[in-house]
């Protein structure tokens, strides 16, 4: 039986970390690559945390199948060169600068754009049996008109901050890079990346859908019982649960042929809930009244500052297609969109751990004072 040796970065992150604990599952090596970690524990201690957090038990696993390489993105080519990848069969690279911020442009761009192209040229060099090179960008590089969506590069569209426009460059240059150096390629694009179908599991990082439940949270902390939301009720966002990402992904690092063909995959999780009932949601979870329309109070006027990055997302509804993915990983039954009574569970999960965490903040400052 083939063993797969499977190169991971990012793997401390929310994506990262519960792929490398679900191919480790599925009988996978994995290689974990991360920066200021020189003794590999804070990497460890994230993927053993998104074990859990799947249901999975994936200890003896970690003890024997898992080594962690400490790398300085600086010298990437020179320290992945000594590492010793030539068993190495896959890579997934994860990680990434997820700044939405203009002034960080130059920076993201190196980081999106120029370390992907690096670890792609360094796997052509170093890791003579890798069969394919598997990059995260996002559906999101399809622009904002909304609407349906191709599996396929997007020669343009109206972008709105760094990170949609420096995952679209890289996608454009990973192109280029295999057609001049031939590594097979599939760019992995999820879309709202969300807890945990069954557990409820995920990172505490108010990135993306969390953003609007974090702020919720903080204004009913501040003793609001009530909120007006900017946004459109028709609209429906595209949650993908991140055991539904890692099952499509790990499905597509353990086919028996891979190909040679550049291929472009959306992992959506399907529309169903429409954004009205979601802002109902949070405000439920929270313990406000969240409701449409155009905020007029203070506090309503700074929760729209603080949403305004991820508001055209929630403004805009996508139809992203999969047929193209689901042929590939051979699924036979549509993938079914969460529910509300699924979602109102994942929301609910955030909201404690959020409440266990700040009871743990607020128990340390009584301990330091």
């Amino acid at each position: 039986m083939e063993v797969h040796q499977v190169l991971i970065t990012g793997a401390t992150g929310f994506v990262g970390s519960a792929l490398a604990a679900n191919l480790l599952a599925r009988g996978a090596k994995v290689t974990a690559v991360s920066r200021n970690d020189p003794d590999g524990v804070r990497t460890t201690e994230a993927i053993l945390t998104a074990a859990r957090g799947c249901g999975l038990d994936v200890s003896g696993a970690v003890k024997h199948h898992l080594r962690v390489l400490n790398i300085d993105f600086a010298d990437l080519e020179d320290e992945l060169a000594n590492a010793g990848l030539e068993e190495i069969t896959e890579i997934w690279h994860v990680a990434a600068e997820m700044s939405y911020s203009a002034h960080k442009l130059g920076t993201s761009f190196d980081t999106n754009v120029g370390n992907s192209a690096r670890l792609y040229e360094t796997a052509v060099r170093c890791a003579p049996r890798c069969r394919r090179f598997y990059y995260v960008s996002t559906a999101y590089v399809a622009g904002m008109a909304g609407g349906p969506v191709r599996e396929e590069l997007h020669a343009r569209g109206r972008m709105v901050n760094t990170y949609q426009v420096t995952k679209w460059s890289t996608e454009q240059s990973l192109h280029l890079l295999y057609l001049r150096c031939g590594l097979p390629i599939t760019v992995f694009r999820p879309t709202v990346v969300v807890g945990h179908r069954h557990t409820g599991w995920a990172h505490r990082n108010g990135f993306g859908f969390y953003m609007f439940q974090d702020a919720m949270i903080a204004i009913a902390a501040a003793g609001h019982r009530e909120i007006t939301v900017d946004l459109l009720p028709e609209a429906r966002p595209d949650l993908v649960p991140i055991d539904q990402l890692c099952t499509d992904a790990c499905a597509l690092t353990l086919r028996r042929d891979t190909g040679d063909a550049f291929e472009v995959f959306h992992s959506s999780g399907g529309i169903q809930v429409r954004m009205e009932e979601i802002v109902r949601i949070w405000g439920q979870v929270a313990g406000i009244d969240a409701r449409l329309g155009t905020p007029t109070t203070a506090m309503e006027q700074k929760f729209d500052r603080a949403v305004a990055p991820n508001r055209p997302f929630a403004r805009t509804e996508w139809q992203f297609q999969r047929s193209r993915l689901d042929a590939a990983i051979d699924l036979e039954q549509p993938v079914q969109p969460l529910s509300r009574d699924e979602l109102h569970a994942l929301c609910r999960w955030y909201a404690n751990e959020s409440s266990t965490a700040n009871e743990g903040n607020a128990a340390r400052v009584a301990e330091a004072i």
